[in-house]
């Protein structure tokens, strides 16, 4: 053998084994202890297997993940269905006020607030029959707050149609108001 080339030695291996030991255990607790502090991304088993199916929606994925057992999990999940919500598409807005509306059956209350102040930044068409079954919530909180974000909605719709009645009005005042001046002008009086 030449000078240069190393040889096996089985007790260096075993020595270098018995200290790395320690090591990767003391790793191994550490993680441990973190718990799913380390995860950020949804488990696997939330993501589709490649070829089963042709298309997979995102929110299918994500009423899935509303049933997992981690609390952090469901409430990315409700958080990534709000900014879906605003989308452009009337189909995803529909397909995620459903979504929202089976977080509200959630049995953690801070899920169903999450998911009712989402509803509440919805249309009035997708959201408002999800809002008013969360009336019926058990925590008065919730409820609460679904009381408040209907009333917003129906004092906006009313200051809408309100100030819309005021434009006709003064549309129709201004109308009159000519019409009296041209028969004024002619030597008529109405």
């Amino acid at each position: 053998m030449s000078p240069s080339t190393p040889t096996f030695r089985p007790q260096s291996w075993r020595r270098r084994l018995q200290r790395f030991c320690p090591v990767l255990l003391g790793l191994w607790l550490s993680l441990a202890a973190a718990g799913c502090a380390v995860r950020t991304l949804p488990p696997i088993k939330y993501v589709p297997l490649l070829g089963k199916e042709k298309e997979i929606p995102t929110t299918q994925v994500l009423v899935k993940a509303l049933g997992d057992r981690d609390l952090n999990l469901r409430a990315q999940a409700v958080q990534v269905l709000g900014v879906l919500g605003q989308s452009k598409s009337n189909k995803l807005k529909r397909e995620v006020a459903k979504a929202l509306g089976m977080a509200l059956k959630d049995h953690d209350p801070g899920i169903r607030l999450q998911a009712v102040e989402l509803l509440g930044k919805m249309e009035d068409k997708y959201a408002n029959r999800y809002l008013l079954s969360a009336l019926k919530d058990t925590n008065p909180f919730i409820r609460d707050q679904v009381l408040k974000m209907l009333s917003a909605r129906e004092g906006t719709r009313i200051q809408a149609e309100q100030q819309a009645l005021a434009e006709a009005l003064a549309r129709a005042q201004a109308q009159a108001q000519a019409a009296q001046a041209q028969a004024e002008a002619q030597g008529q009086t109405p």
